[in-house]
């Protein structure tokens, strides 16, 4: 029939339009209507994979990643079978362009597919579709882009654990083409490449979502989880941050309350410091992380330092030596530390143990 020619191009054609306008193309209800009007009576099964074989980078500020990897589609159909004997051997092999025109041609299933968090232009390294004589089909590719990672959250920063996805949709409609998984194939490579994040327990999910020709596409998803190295963050960072702690408190123990002074504003300085490096690192985001949090706290802390030697100061230079000893004594043993303990012990229950209030907050 003349519709079942033309259908394929259709689905060609709203591909094109798919990338050019970011799958927000709408149909018309004459193309719905048709489309599924020529629905088979059971969707055509494509097994489907995904290898990561390496981590080019990780970009926190564009909540984005870098990968290379490996596509890898099947499926059968018994209208690309052949002859053996007539064609000399069992396998024919088509670079992508010329199994699309194959496919129109002789108006066959072409396996139609976006990804659908690229960001960048796919390079493909490699690409090529198998057909053995018995109508079993083959797509592979290995290709390297940008994707998509908008879910980061680093609440818990850097203690946060992120979760990487590659998402492939079907240009069929679900009433055409159901993806399944292949099973084993889905995996991350032994070498990723990425010194920064612990990479590990990737999955595999099929679901269905709006595809380009605005119904319900099959949705494949391989995501898999990473974990800061933490090595680097306790060195840099809190390793520094606890020594001028202790250089803070130590500064109590001297009896010139101007020195103290001049300590507690070169620390705050330094907390300055750390807070703009740290920063670099992550986009602006609507709320506070973890190290946020502490390097804030420390801020104020160290501020009230401040405040609290020029009061002691000023009370020696009113001869009232023995209030200030007095009070000096009291935040010397308790109140300082004490609020270092409370703001660590208030951090790790608001940002790691329920980081769904520190986001609320």
């Amino acid at each position: 029939m003349l519709i079942q020619r033309i259908l394929p191009a259709v689905v060609v054609c709203l591909s094109c339009l798919g990338y050019l306008s970011a799958g927000h193309a709408q149909p018309t209800d004459e193309l719905e209507l048709l489309l599924l009007m020529q629905a088979p009576s059971e969707p055509r099964e494509v097994r489907i994979g995904v290898t990561i074989d390496q981590i080019e980078f990780v970009n926190q500020k564009a909540k984005n990643f870098g990968v290379v990897g490996t596509l890898r589609l099947e499926w059968k159909d018994p209208a690309l079978s052949f002859d053996a004997k007539d064609f000399g051997r069992e396998l024919r092999v088509f670079e992508p362009k010329a199994f699309r025109v194959f496919t129109r041609e002789n108006s066959l299933f072409y396996p139609g597919f976006i990804i659908k968090n690229q960001q960048e232009e796919r390079f493909k390294q490699s690409a090529a579709f198998l057909v053995f004589s018995s109508g079993q089909a083959f797509y592979l590719e290995t290709f390297s882009t940008v994707l998509q990672a908008p879910q980061f959250n680093f609440v818990q920063f850097p203690f946060d654990t992120q979760k990487f996805f590659v998402h492939v949709v079907s240009t069929y409609p679900v009433n055409y083409v159901k993806y399944v998984p292949i099973e084993g194939f889905s995996t991350l490579g032994d070498k990723l490449g990425e010194e920064e994040w612990e990479l590990s327990d990737s999955w595999t999910e099929v679901t269905t979502h709006e595809g380009i020709t605005g119904l319900q596409s099959s949705h494949f998803s391989f995501g898999f989880k990473g974990r800061r190295n933490l090595d680097y963050y306790f060195l840099r960072i809190f390793v520094p941050l606890v020594i001028l702690v202790f250089v803070s408190w130590a500064a109590f123990f001297l009896e010139e309350y101007r020195r103290r002074i001049d300590m507690a504003s070169a620390n705050l300085l330094i907390f300055v410091m750390f807070n703009f490096a740290i920063s670099g690192n992550l986009p602006r985001l609507g709320y506070m992380t973890f190290l946020d949090f502490i390097l804030v706290a420390m801020f104020i802390i160290t501020g009230l330092i401040i405040v609290f030697n020029v009061m002691l100061r000023r009370l020696r230079i009113k001869d009232r030596d023995d209030l200030a000893r007095k009070i000096d004594v009291y935040a010397l043993k308790w109140v300082y530390p004490f609020a270092y303990v409370m703001v660590i012990l208030w951090a790790v229950y608001q940002f790691l143990y329920q980081p769904s209030l520190a986001l609320a907050g």
